[in-house]
């Protein structure tokens, strides 16, 4: 389907650890409020096939994420889009619940 790289393989498992810029650190809280939020908005749209609002919103995430250095985060919301633009909904949901476990296990350390 898409050409962007797969899940890490322990998705799921353990803490995944990111290094971001300390300048942003006050910044962080707000924006993991928002990314889980984008989730919830996200799954909201897959319930009513709604595929637009997913390909804008994980275009969003895509593009603000990989600015705060969650590359993880950006390759799975990049999914995300990709499966959007051509109504993957099997594929859609697979992510969503790889970004929620992602969001859930995400430990930052500041640098």
């Amino acid at each position: 389907m898409s050409d962007l790289p797969s899940a890490p393989s322990d998705c799921g498992v353990g803490p995944v650890v990111v290094f971001v810029d300390s300048a942003f650190e006050p910044m962080i809280p707000k924006f993991m409020a928002n990314r889980n939020k984008e989730v919830a908005t996200m799954t909201d749209a897959i319930a009513q096939k709604d595929f637009d609002t997913i390909k804008q919103v994980a275009h969003g995430m895509k593009g603000v994420s990989g600015s705060y250095g969650f590359h993880d985060m950006t390759t799975i919301a990049g999914r995300v889009e990709q499966a959007a633009k051509v109504a993957d909904e099997v594929s859609i949901r697979q992510d969503l619940v790889a970004l929620a476990s992602y969001l859930a296990r995400v430990e930052i350390t500041y640098e």
